[in-house]
C-alpha cells in the first residue's frame, strides 16, 4: 500500500510539473530552452571531500532577483556541470594524482546573473576564510540566508532545494574547505566574482570567460582561465572579414563588460584594416525585447552591410535571431562569437535567417569516453546533478514524450538513440576538465604528493597565496593541448575553429549543421594564423559558392579614383580621372599625371607612349611634296629628251654630254630624297634616307666639280700655250673622277651606318608633342659625311671663282659658278634647319630643301641651254660660239701676250693683212700662236670635240695663199674684227 501511494505521488508530481511547463513550450521550438519556466536559482550540487572545488555554471538564464527564479535552462550548462562531476570522479579514482586525497564539489547555478553569482560566491569566501564559528554562523544567517543551528560544538544548516527543506549535518570542521572555484561562464559573471575572490586569494579558473579585462593581474590576481582572451577572438574575426573582403559590416553586442570590450577590440583592429562599421548597437542583457527589435530594424534599413557580427550569450543570440526572423531580415551573414557560434539551437532556427553563418569558436576536442559516460546516465543514477532531471523534463514537454517516473531510463524516442544534441557537441567541455585538472596538478605539486601519498597535506587549511603560485607555474598534459600552462596574465593559448552552418545533406536539405571549414591558430606567425577551406563553405542553397558582398561602395576600377562622400572611409563615389591622368590600381585615392611624352589610354588606367606626330601619305604636306617631285621628274625627263635630241648641236657638245647625263642622274636621285623624308620613319628608312641624301648631293657636287675643273683646264691650257691639254679632259677620266668622289662619300656613309646605326627615337618637343627622329649615338659618321660634302662644295666654289671671267655663253661658266654658290647656300642652310626642327616641320624643311636643291641645279645648269636650243637657235651655231670665243681670247691675248707689241705700236706700221705682220719683223710662227683665230679654234675644238686633240698641227689653221684675203675663214674675219678696227683707227691717226 505504501509503495502504491509513493508511486501515485510521483505520478501526480510529474503531471503537475508538465502542466506548469506546457504553456511556455507552446511558444518555443528550441530544444532544452524553456521560456517562462520558474526554475529556482538556489539549487546546489554538493559532494564532500578533503578538498572542495567550487563551481559556478550558467545552468539557467534570465534571473529575476525578486522571485529568485530563472527563465531558461541551458543544455550546455547542464552538460558542463556533468563534465565537472565526471572529471572529479576521474581524479579521485586516479592513484597517481593526489593519492589518498578526495576532491569534492560545491556547484552553484549563477543563472547568468552577476549579482546572483556574487551572492553564491560569498559562501565560498565564508567557508574558506572565517575561522570564528560564531561569526560564521551570523554571516550564514544574515548574508547567505541560511538558518544555522548550534548544538554543542556542531552546527546544522539548512538549504532550500526544490522548495523542500533539506538538512545537512556536518561538523563545523567539515564545512567545505574551498581550494578553488571553477567558473564562471560569462565574462560579466567572472568579473564580478573575481573582484570578490581576488581579495581573499581564492583561485578562480574560468572555462569560458574571454574578456580582456580579466587579464589584469593587479585587479584580478587570483583569476585564471583555460581559454584565450577576446583579443585573439577579435583578431580571428577581423582576419575572416578581411579574407572575404567585407569592408562594411555591422556589430551588435550585449551591453555588458563582455560585449563592450569584445566590440571595442574588434573595432580597433577592424579600423586598422580599413573595415567600417555601418551599425554599432547594444542591447541590455535583460528586458531587451524592444531594444533588439529596434536594432533589427536598423540593420534591415542598412542593406549594403550584409555581414552582422553578434557578441552575446547563447540565449541572447537566440532571442536576437528570432526577432530577425519576425522582421524577415534575410540575405545577411551572421558571424557568431565563441559563446554561441556553434550552438545546435541556432541550427534549428529559420533557415533563411541563419544559413551560411560563420562561427568563430574554440576548437575543443570531442571526448568519446565522456560521451559514453553520458549514455550511462539515467534519471535515477545521476542524482548528484539536480539539473539533469530538469533538462529531460523540459525535453519531454517539448517533444510531447512523457517520462516514466517508475523506469529511470530516458525513452529512446527522446534521446533518439543517443543522437540528441546532449550526447553530441561535447567539444567545449574540455576547457572545464582542463580547469579542474589544473587545480588538481597544482595541489599535487604543492602537497608534494607521490604515488603513495602527500607529505604536507593540511586538511583544515590551505595557504591560498602559496597555492596561487603553484597554479601560475602548473604544467601538464591537458585534454585540449599536450603542454598546458598559463601565461603570465593567467590566460591560455588556444586555437579557434571557423564553422559554417550549411545543409546537413542533400536528402535532408531542411536540416542544418555546423561544419568546420577552417582554423585560426594563434601560435602561427603573424599573418599566417588563418587557414580557410573555401570550397567547403556553403553560403546559400541557391548560390552556395557565391561569396556575399558586404560593402558600402563598389570598387573604383582603374581609371577612376575614390571621392569620399561622408566621414565613413568605406563609402565613396568613383570619379573618372581627368584628361592625361591615370589610376592603375583599384580604389585609387587620386589620379597620377602621365609623364611628358606619355598619355592616358582609353580606360585611363595606364600611361602609354603618345602617338608621334607623323606625316601621312594623304596629308597636304605629302601631296604637295609628291606633286613637286613629280613636276621635277617631268622637268628632268624633258631636259634629258631635249639634250639627247640636240646632242649634236654646238651648245650641247660644248657642255659635255657625259657630264650632263651624270648631272641629270644625280638630280634625279636628289629628287627621291624628299619622298624618303616624308615616308613613315623606320630604322631602314632612316639609314636609306641618309645614304641617298649624302650620295645624291655628293654626286651632284662631284659632277659640278668635274665640269668646272674641265672648263678651267681648257682655258688655262689654251692661255698658257700648252700644246697638249691635260689628260683630265678625256671623258673616261672625267667619269672616273665623278665616280671616285661619289664612291668616297658612299663608303663613308656605309661605314658610319654599320658602326653607328641610325635608329628611330622619340623626340619630345617643347609643346610636349612627340616626333620620330632618326638619330645615332655619336653622329660621328654623319658629321664626317656632311663634312666631306662641305669640302666638295667649297672646291666647287673655288673652281667657279677661277672661271668667273670665261665667255658668258660658253661651257656654262657663269651658271656653274652660280650653281655652286646656290648649292653651298642650300646645303649649309638646310642641314641646320633640319636639326633645328621636328616632326612635320623637319620633314617639310628637308623635303622642300632637297626639291629646291634639285631644281636649282637643274634650272641653273640646263635652262640656259634649253632656252637657246628652243628659243634662240641662231645662237646655237659653231660660228656664234667661235665668235664669242674669239672676242674673249683676243682680249686675254692682248693683255697676256701682246703687251710688248703694244709698247712698240707707235714705231711699227701695221698692215691690215696678216702677211704684213710677218714683214714687220715678228716671227710668223709666233704670230700664228698669238692669233685670236688660234686661241678661239683651239678652245672651240677642245670644248666641242668628243675626243681632245693633242696634235698641235690640228690646232693651227691652214694659211691661205699670200695676198688672197678673201679665202680666209669667216671665223678669222670675225675673230679679227676687233683687230681690224683697231688698225684702221691707228692708220687714221
Amino acid at each position: 500500500m505504501a509503495t502504491a501511494m509513493t508511486c501515485f505521488r510521483s505520478i501526480i508530481h510529474s503531471i503537475i510539473i508538465m502542466m506548469c511547463l506546457s504553456w511556455s513550450w507552446a511558444s518555443s521550438n528550441q530544444l532544452a530552452f524553456v521560456s517562462n519556466a520558474n526554475y529556482s536559482g538556489d539549487i546546489t550540487a554538493f559532494q564532500s571531500g578533503h578538498v572542495i572545488l567550487g563551481g559556478l555554471f550558467s545552468v539557467h538564464f534570465q534571473y529575476n532577483p525578486l522571485t529568485r527564479q530563472c527563465t531558461y535552462i541551458s543544455e550546455r550548462g547542464v552538460k558542463w556541470v556533468q563534465a565537472m562531476i565526471y572529471t572529479i570522479d576521474q581524479i579521485n579514482s586516479n592513484k597517481q594524482l593526489l593519492p589518498n586525497v578526495t576532491i569534492g564539489f560545491d556547484l552553484r547555478d549563477t543563472c547568468s546573473s552577476a549579482s546572483h553569482a556574487l551572492e553564491e560566491s560569498l559562501d565560498f569566501v565564508i567557508y574558506s576564510h572565517l575561522e570564528d564559528k560564531r561569526r560564521r554562523n551570523v554571516l550564514l544567517n544574515n548574508i547567505c540566508g541560511k538558518e544555522s543551528l548550534s548544538t554543542g560544538d556542531h552546527t546544522l544548516y539548512h538549504e532550500v532545494q526544490n522548495n523542500t527543506e533539506t538538512t545537512s549535518t556536518d561538523s563545523l570542521d567539515s564545512i567545505p574547505n574551498i581550494a578553488a572555484v571553477i567558473g564562471g561562464r560569462s565574462s560579466r559573471v567572472s568579473i564580478a566574482v573575481a573582484s570578490l575572490l581576488s581579495n581573499f586569494d581564492i583561485a578562480q579558473i574560468s572555462y569560458a570567460s574571454t574578456s580582456r579585462l580579466l587579464s589584469n593581474t593587479i585587479q584580478y590576481k587570483s583569476f585564471f582561465r583555460t581559454v584565450p582572451t577576446d583579443e585573439n577572438q577579435a583578431k580571428a574575426i577581423v582576419d575572416v572579414v578581411k579574407y572575404f573582403n567585407w569592408t562594411y559590416i555591422s556589430t551588435v553586442s550585449v551591453d555588458d563588460s563582455y560585449g563592450r570590450l569584445a566590440v571595442s577590440s574588434f573595432q580597433k583592429m577592424a579600423t586598422a584594416q580599413g573595415i567600417c562599421i555601418a551599425v554599432d548597437q547594444r542591447f541590455p542583457s535583460q528586458n531587451n525585447k524592444r531594444s533588439i527589435a529596434e536594432i533589427v530594424t536598423a540593420l534591415k534599413e542598412t542593406e549594403s552591410a550584409k555581414v552582422i557580427i553578434l557578441f552575446c550569450a547563447e540565449y541572447e543570440a537566440i532571442d536576437f535571431l528570432q526577432e530577425a526572423s519576425l522582421q524577415n531580415l534575410t540575405g545577411r551573414i551572421f558571424i557568431g562569437s565563441d559563446a554561441w557560434g556553434d550552438s545546435p539551437k541556432v541550427a534549428g532556427l529559420r533557415r533563411e535567417i541563419v544559413e551560411g553563418m560563420l562561427g568563430i569558436v574554440l576548437n575543443g576536442k570531442p571526448i568519446p569516453q565522456f560521451e559514453d559516460y553520458l549514455k550511462t546516465l539515467t534519471l535515477c543514477n545521476n542524482q548528484r546533478n539536480p539539473w539533469f532531471d530538469q533538462l529531460w523534463q523540459a525535453k519531454s514537454i517539448q517533444k510531447s514524450i512523457p517520462l516514466d517516473p517508475i523506469r529511470c531510463s530516458i525513452p529512446s524516442q527522446l534521446h533518439l538513440n543517443y543522437t540528441d544534441t546532449f550526447y553530441k557537441e561535447n567539444s567545449k567541455v574540455v576547457y572545464v576538465m582542463d580547469a579542474i585538472y589544473a587545480v588538481a596538478h597544482a595541489l599535487h605539486n604543492m602537497l608534494q604528493c607521490s604515488s603513495t601519498g602527500c607529505k604536507s597535506f593540511n586538511i583544515t587549511q590551505i595557504d591560498r597565496s602559496v597555492f596561487l603560485k603553484y597554479i601560475h607555474n602548473v604544467s601538464f598534459n591537458a585534454i585540449s593541448v599536450n603542454d598546458f600552462h598559463f601565461s603570465p596574465e593567467g590566460d591560455a593559448l588556444g586555437m579557434y575553429e571557423i564553422r559554417n552552418l550549411q545543409p546537413a545533406s542533400s536528402h535532408h536539405s531542411n536540416q542544418l549543421k555546423f561544419v568546420t571549414v577552417g582554423e585560426w591558430d594563434m601560435s602561427q606567425p603573424t599573418g599566417s594564423e588563418l587557414s580557410l577551406r573555401t570550397d567547403q563553405i556553403s553560403w546559400t542553397t541557391d548560390h552556395p559558392d557565391q561569396i556575399p558582398i558586404s560593402r558600402c561602395s563598389d570598387d573604383c576600377q582603374p581609371g577612376t579614383y575614390r571621392k569620399f562622400s561622408s566621414i565613413i572611409s568605406c563609402c565613396w563615389e568613383c570619379i573618372s580621372c581627368a584628361r592625361n591622368t591615370i589610376s592603375n590600381v583599384t580604389n585609387a585615392g587620386h589620379c597620377e599625371i602621365c609623364l611628358p611624352g606619355k598619355m592616358a589610354n582609353a580606360n585611363l588606367s595606364h600611361c602609354i607612349d603618345k602617338p608621334p606626330v607623323v606625316v601621312y601619305w594623304g596629308s597636304i604636306l605629302s601631296i604637295v611634296v609628291l606633286l613637286l617631285v613629280a613636276i621635277t621628274y617631268i622637268l628632268i625627263f624633258l631636259t634629258f629628251g631635249i639634250i639627247m635630241k640636240h646632242r649634236q648641236s654646238p651648245i650641247v657638245k660644248a657642255s659635255n654630254i657625259l657630264l650632263s647625263n651624270f648631272l641629270l642622274v644625280s638630280i634625279a636621285i636628289c629628287n627621291i630624297v624628299p619622298v624618303a623624308f616624308i615616308a613613315p620613319q623606320t630604322d631602314v628608312v632612316c639609314n636609306v634616307t641618309l645614304f641617298l641624301f649624302v650620295f645624291s648631293i655628293a654626286m651632284v657636287m662631284s659632277t659640278i666639280m668635274a665640269k668646272t675643273n674641265r672648263i678651267s683646264k681648257i682655258f688655262h691650257s689654251a692661255l698658257s700655250f700648252a700644246r697638249n691639254p691635260s689628260s683630265f679632259l678625256r671623258n673616261g677620266t672625267q667619269a672616273a673622277f665623278v665616280i671616285i668622289l661619289t664612291a668616297v662619300e658612299a663608303i663613308i656613309c656605309t661605314i658610319a651606318t654599320i658602326t653607328d646605326t641610325i635608329q628611330v627615337v622619340r623626340h619630345l618637343s617643347a609643346s610636349e608633342e612627340v616626333y620620330l627622329r632618326c638619330e645615332s649615338k655619336t653622329k660621328i659618321g654623319f658629321i664626317i659625311a656632311v663634312g666631306y660634302l662641305g669640302v666638295l662644295n667649297i672646291i666647287c666654289v673655288y673652281l667657279a671663282f677661277k672661271t668667273r671671267k670665261l665667255p658668258d655663253n660658253y661651257n656654262e661658266a657663269k651658271y656653274v659658278s652660280f650653281t655652286s654658290l646656290i648649292m653651298l647656300c642650300i646645303t649649309f642652310t638646310m642641314i641646320p634647319a633640319y636639326f633645328g626642327t621636328s616632326g612635320p616641320f623637319q620633314a617639310a624643311v628637308a623635303s622642300f630643301g632637297m626639291i629646291v636643291f634639285a631644281n636649282a641645279v637643274l634650272l641653273c645648269m640646263f635652262l640656259p641651254k634649253i632656252y637657246i636650243i628652243l628659243c634662240k637657235p641662231e645662237l646655237n651655231t659653231k660660228e656664234r660660239v667661235m665668235m664669242d670665243l674669239a672676242s674673249f681670247t683676243f682680249s686675254n691675248a692682248n693683255n697676256n701676250h701682246l703687251s710688248a707689241a703694244n709698247s712698240r705700236r707707235s714705231s711699227v706700221k701695221r698692215s691690215s693683212a696678216p702677211g704684213n705682220l710677218a714683214t714687220s719683223g715678228i716671227n710668223g710662227n709666233t704670230m700664228a700662236h698669238a692669233s685670236p683665230y688660234f686661241f678661239g679654234t683651239r678652245a672651240l675644238r677642245l670644248s666641242i670635240s668628243d675626243q681632245p686633240v693633242f696634235n698641235s698641227k690640228q690646232l693651227t689653221p691652214e694659211r691661205p695663199p699670200s695676198g688672197d684675203s678673201s679665202s680666209l675663214p669667216t671665223i678669222l674675219v670675225e675673230d679679227n674684227q676687233e683687230i681690224k678696227a683697231e688698225t684702221s683707227s691707228n692708220s687714221s691717226t
